[in-house]
């Protein structure tokens, strides 16, 4: 039911992480109300059956839906998911220096150098592009603007 409830909301509140004084269930948690999993910042934490327990991933499987955290669109965190090797590199490198894991690049603030300039496109105007060559799956950057449709 908990688990229907967080995979189903497309458009989440901000999270605050849950503080209350009974186990947490459907009146008490506010991750549960909001659709999210209780994170170790909630008060109950891996106490929760609603805390999000990470993944146990081998090499290369963390860009996948078979990884639980790539399946609920979250990254790996290193406090849950010791088997995969998430942010053993140091941050703000490229990923290519052999880390297994590879769902941490938000975290790690690991993304393509953007550069923005004029379009050699006639009337294009300006437009967004990578200083090096991408490869298929490289991540790009994290879109923090505002949803138009």
């Amino acid at each position: 039911k908990w688990l229907n409830r967080i995979t189903s909301m497309e458009i989440h509140p901000a999270f605050i992480p849950c503080d209350h004084d009974e186990p947490c269930n459907d009146e008490t948690c506010s991750c549960v109300k909001n659709g999210f999993f209780c994170t170790k910042h909630c008060g109950w934490g891996c106490k929760s059956r609603n805390f999000f327990r990470g993944c146990a991933c081998k090499a290369g499987q963390c860009r996948s839906n078979s990884c639980p955290c790539f399946a609920a669109k979250r990254e790996c965190d290193p406090d849950l998911c010791r088997a995969c090797g998430a942010c053993t590199e140091p941050p703000n490198q490229r990923a290519d220096t052999g880390q297994r894991c590879r769902n941490d690049s938000i975290s790690m603030r690991r993304h393509a150098h953007l550069l923005r300039a004029e379009s050699t496109v006639k009337d294009a105007g300006w437009g967004v592009y990578t200083k090096h060559a991408l490869k298929k799956g490289d991540f790009v950057h994290e879109y923090v603007g505002e949803m138009i449709s």
